[in-house]
């Protein structure tokens, strides 16, 4: 599966902005509402693999089809001889028939698997595994994406969002991102917007967002790269949770992030230790596949945290601008947002800048410049 086979949804709906990634595999789970969802089992790992699924009813029970990237469909349903069971539970059939054929030629016609009596496969019966094995097979003679790969794929898009300051949000069964809780300033959020679409642009993804979301004024940006001395220093001069946040999506973005990477990598050693020919051999990758899950338990919790920090937006209370240091006073932005007119009623809101303006005009003349 291409990035141009994800599409990108971006939508206000009037509570915030969030974004969904549509693919294959959400367009199966519709194929699994209703009548079809008793095929949940075979069209999910199906749509992993990037196919699209739909449901159609045939002559005697309903029958999945996958389309695959050459026209062909596959075709899964009980045998057209089968008869079924009154014990039998909805969607397990004790027997299986897979064909594949081309819906504009009918010399292209093949029988995949046929778990029937008198099928080839017939000792594996209604064997849901055995079947899904002999599709894989398949699928794999055929140059079909892997899971891996549709999962890569996948992971790609969630890393744009992810960088550009996206939140994810996983539930039972959807998950989408969205902009920050607090992130309330429109320029703010048209800005961040405008960001993650360069980002998508940039790696080709697809994408649809409602023009007043982005800012066209903005100069083209691609995704950041990082090295891990600099992630540290942004951190150590960091005097919002944005930036941190911000930061941290170089560690925590899933699929690419510095950590997955990470956890990537002690995997792929824990395979070729395993096969090195060494007594302790296996010891030794069973370890790295042990540190490895740990290291994944770990990596998925620091990026909830980057997630709930991202929604704080806001100034750290105990910490000052570099700016600010240097010139040891509030900085420029910072008293043009609080200064008022003479005549005014101030509300003083406890910000250190406050005292700068309440001191007489020569005062401040005589502090620092810029």
């Amino acid at each position: 599966m291409q990035p141009d086979q994800l599409t990108v949804l971006f939508a206000d709906n009037g509570f915030g902005v969030t974004a969904h990634i549509h693919g294959p595999d959400t367009l199966s789970d519709r194929a699994a509402k209703g009548p079809g969802r008793r095929y949940a089992h075979v069209t999910r790992p199906l749509a992993q693999r990037g196919l699209e699924i739909r449901v159609d009813f045939g002559a005697d029970d309903y029958v999945v089809v996958a389309r695959l990237n050459d026209g062909t469909c596959l075709r899964i349903s009980p045998p057209p001889e089968y008869e079924f069971g009154s014990h039998e539970v909805p969607g397990f059939p004790q027997a299986w028939l897979v064909t594949r054929d081309h819906p504009d030629n009918p010399e292209l016609f093949e029988v995949v698997y046929d778990s029937g009596p008198k099928g080839a496969d017939a000792s594996h019966g209604g064997d849901v595994p055995a079947l899904l094995a002999a599709v894989d097979e398949h699928l794999d003679g055929l140059a079909v994406a892997s899971r891996q790969q549709v999962q890569a794929v996948r992971a790609g898009a969630e890393s744009a969002l992810h960088r550009a300051g996206f939140v994810p949000v996983v539930r039972l069964h959807e998950t989408h991102h969205r902009l920050p809780a607090a992130m309330v300033d429109p320029g703010e959020r048209k800005a961040t917007v405008t960001r993650a679409v360069d980002y998508l642009r940039a790696i080709g993804y697809g994408f649809t967002c409602p023009a007043d979301l982005i800012d066209h004024r903005l100069p083209p940006t691609l995704p950041p790269s990082r090295s891990l001395v600099q992630v540290g220093e942004a951190i150590a001069g960091a005097g919002h949770t944005r930036e941190v946040a911000d930061a941290l999506s170089e560690l925590t973005a899933p699929g690419d992030g510095v950590l997955d990477q990470v956890v990537g990598v002690l995997h792929q050693s824990a395979c070729w230790w395993e096969g090195l020919g060494g007594a302790s051999d296996p010891h030794y990758a069973a370890r790295l596949r042990y540190i490895a899950d740990m290291a994944d338990g770990y990596v998925r919790e620091i990026r909830a945290m980057r997630g709930d920090l991202a929604d704080r937006h806001t100034v750290h209370a105990g910490r000052t601008r570099p700016a600010a240091q240097a010139t040891g006073g509030p900085d420029v932005r910072v008293l043009a947002a609080l200064a008022t007119s003479p005549t005014a009623v101030r509300t003083l809101t406890g910000h250190p800048a406050e005292a700068v303006l309440a001191a007489p005009a020569a005062a401040r003349a005589a502090g620092p410049r810029r």
